[in-house]
């Protein structure tokens, strides 16, 4: 209520405040009219390998895609190609997931159209080329047959060391032999068991520690298979990503200017408008704060005259009653004189 009565005692200055989304508006218009055409080269990609099997795979993949395309390790050396800065590059990228497809799309927009198409295609290939490392994963894999290989060198020297490939065997052998003389005692049998007896039991500690080989070996088996696993998966990967198929789709559009138009024009007079209601709100504000010192100022010179005017009134009383009181006075000494002067005759 406050706002309307300001404005309707103000109209110059609302108008005038009001003024500046429109201001803003027409500026945006002919600046955006006379801009260049910009490109836009969209490119429909697919995930490629075994990260296509499941929704959670693809958007992790995307996720690490979207990063790494934006990184400066790829951006410098598309920028080089192309003869564009990294920031330009930056600005016009955007990598995004098709819904919930193993899909999604890489869009570049720019000011010529001659390079939109190729630093899409750059921006892919150096992408796949660094998410996609083979070299790594064949590291990998080759640490793993490495660490098979020692663990069944090591089971080998142990077995060497204590003459046989399974104690276990030679335990149950013994064990046999042993419940045999049991059952059929002989003379000197007791002697014979307790000498099968301290050599089985001499065999617990190697049992035990080629159980621990054994289980090193079945380890660095699974590590190993993982390792060639993953190695096969990512050379698949390498050349799905390299391959034609990756990029189903690849268009250069010019971008549309009226879209562009209307959405600048938008923006400059919402910010426009917030500048008018701001200039307003501070505007009410200086209003209220000069309104109470006036008011004041008004109220002061409004009494004066009645105060003046009470005064004199108070004045023009007590001159009344001081006429009043006079000729009492003179009354009462005239009634003093002839009395005194009576009481002289006699």
């Amino acid at each position: 209520m406050e706002m309307s009565n300001f404005l309707r005692s103000r109209p110059r200055t609302s108008a005038l405040a009001l003024l500046f989304p429109i201001v803003a508006g027409l500026v945006a218009f002919f600046v955006l009219s006379g801009s260049p055409t910009r490109y836009t080269a969209n490119a429909t990609v697919s995930v490629p390998g075994s990260d296509a099997n499941s929704a959670s795979r693809v958007g992790l993949f995307v996720a690490d895609f979207a990063e790494l395309a934006t990184s400066n390790a790829v951006l410098d050396d598309v920028a080089t190609k192309n003869g564009q800065s990294r920031e330009e590059l930056q600005a016009g990228l955007t990598v995004s997931r098709i819904g919930q497809s193993s899909l999604f799309s890489v869009v570049y927009t720019g000011d010529d159209q001659a390079t939109a198409e190729p630093v899409v295609r750059d921006v892919i290939t150096g992408t796949f080329s660094n998410l996609v490392q083979v070299s790594d994963s064949d590291t990998t894999f080759q640490a793993a047959s490495a660490a098979y290989d020692a663990a069944v060198a090591a089971r080998s020297s142990y077995q060497d060391e204590i003459g046989t490939l399974t104690p276990e065997n030679d335990y149950n052998d013994l064990s046999s032999r042993i419940r045999s003389l049991q059952i059929s005692p002989q003379i000197g049998s007791s002697l014979t068991i307790a000498g099968l007896t301290s050599q089985r039991e001499a065999l617990v500690p190697q049992i035990r520690r080629m159980q621990e080989l054994n289980q090193a070996v079945q380890d660095a088996a699974n590590q190993r298979d993982a390792a060639q696993q993953e190695a096969e998966s990512v050379q698949r990967a390498a050349q799905e990503s390299q391959s034609e198929s990756t990029i189903q789709n690849l268009e250069v559009t010019p971008e549309s200017k009226t879209s562009r138009i209307t959405q600048g024009v938008g923006v400059a007079a919402v910010i426009g408008l917030l500048v008018g209601v701001a200039l307003l709100l501070l505007l009410e504000a200086l209003h209220r704060r000069r309104t109470p010192a006036s008011t004041g100022q008004h109220s002061e010179t409004t009494r004066s005259p009645v105060e003046t005017t009470e005064h004199r009134v108070d004045t023009a009383q007590l001159g009344t009653v001081t006429a009043d009181d006079k000729p009492e006075a003179g009354s009462a000494e005239s009634r003093a004189a002839v009395t005194t002067g009576a009481s002289a005759a006699r």
